[in-house]
């Protein structure tokens, strides 16, 4: 008996030095910290700069926009993007925000999922 669990000793303190990878999204979809793999360049949403879409149950003259500050993996190197919903930027484009707004409802920066697209 003492001789087993001493024996798994060493497995257990292996264990709990694991690493578990962040899972990497490869569907163009995205939540902030999240990274999701667009064509050949992956994309991690870090801030939600502005959501100032019309509300789905209200009526607006200005439909709004969506901004998010974003980071930019290509080829071993790392830039900050800002994206604007429907808007391309240099290959990508932000072309989905989730879920749209409410008027009785206020979303929390973790609330949203966004996707990316490669722009044409």
């Amino acid at each position: 008996m003492t001789k087993t669990l001493l024996a798994l000793i060493p497995a257990i303190a292996l264990a709990s030095c694991a690493v578990i990878p962040k899972v990497e999204r490869s569907d163009g979809f995205a939540m902030i910290g999240e990274t999701t793999l667009v064509g050949s360049t992956k994309v991690r949403p870090d801030a939600l700069i502005e959501d100032s879409r019309c509300p789905m149950n209200a009526r607006c003259v200005w439909a709004g926009r969506v901004i998010v500050e974003a980071t930019v993996m290509r080829g071993g190197t790392f830039e900050t993007r800002r994206f604007t919903l429907g808007e391309p930027s240099d290959g990508l484009m932000l072309d989905t925000v989730e879920p749209g707004r409410m008027t009785d409802t206020q979303l929390e920066a973790a609330d949203y999922r966004f996707h990316f697209s490669v722009a044409r």
